[in-house]
């Protein structure tokens, strides 16, 4: 007579499967809790700032990488777009080599030659993509302390009838009696991040606290110091088509953060 072994066979297969799936987690978990913690940090900032008679309102999608162990020192990248909106703003002349009488390295620190800086009076509207680089201290994991700044850019924007006046008032150098005549001028297209009144462009300075609320939403407040520029269509005075305006503003937005 015959003996049926099968169901010893499957009992002891079943065994096996069972001591090989523990094990597998087992190990599995040793490895996972040997990895690295995640230590890249991203997040979208929404929201506005203002100041008198201008304004803007800004998206900044940005990441970090934490530098030390717990994650408190982080550097990073971000890239902003900015629509900037004034009414009459005083744009005053823009080249280092005219308000300084220098470029370069030689415009750092030079006394402003105020005889030099004419001003162009127009209502702006400029919107900016621009790509920055950023530092922040991570407190907690609620509160953040940082600083970012743009360092290259596109800038667009309508052709505007602004206001001239020539700080000189009439004199020889302005032989087409530009000063107090009305003239046209676009936003300046590209931004470059240099040295002082060597900047070129529609750029951004930002000096912010963020409050992590929950997991999913938190609330920034910051020192935003905008940097917009218009050039005209014609040279005016000593040469000069460029025009800056320097705007530091309250900003208050929301931060949303992102899984990577």
């Amino acid at each position: 007579m015959s003996v049926n072994h099968t169901p010893k066979h499957n009992f002891s297969m079943k065994k096996l499967f069972v001591s090989s799936l523990i094990v597998g987690l087992i190990i599995f978990g040793r490895y996972a809790q040997a990895q690295p913690e995640n230590r890249l940090v991203a997040g979208f900032d929404i929201g506005g700032g203002w100041k008198e008679k201008a304004g803007v309102v800004s998206g900044q999608y940005n990441q970090y990488l934490k530098i030390d162990r717990k994650g408190i020192l982080q550097v990073g990248w971000g890239v902003r777009g900015t629509r900037f909106m004034g009414k009459e703003q005083n744009f005053i002349t823009a080249p280092a080599s005219l308000t300084r009488g220098k470029s370069g390295l030689g415009a750092i620190g030079a006394p402003l030659i105020l005889r030099q800086i004419d001003t162009l009076q127009l209502r702006s509207s400029i919107t900016s993509f621009n790509f920055n680089l950023g530092f922040q201290v991570s407190l907690g994991g609620r509160i953040d302390i940082g600083v970012n700044t743009d360092l290259l850019g596109l800038a667009f924007g309508t052709r505007r009838s602004g206001y001239y006046s020539g700080s000189r008032g009439y004199n020889k150098v302005d032989s087409l009696n530009l000063h107090k005549t009305s003239q046209q001028a676009r936003p300046s297209s590209l931004g470059f991040r240099l040295l002082g009144d060597n900047t070129i462009g529609n750029l951004h300075t930002e000096l912010y606290a963020r409050l992590h609320i929950t997991q999913q939403i938190g609330l920034k407040v910051s020192y935003l110091f905008t940097v917009n520029e218009y050039q005209t269509d014609r040279t005016l005075t000593d040469d000069n088509r460029r025009f800056r305006l320097r705007s530091p503003m309250i900003y208050v937005g929301l931060y949303l953060p992102m899984n990577l």
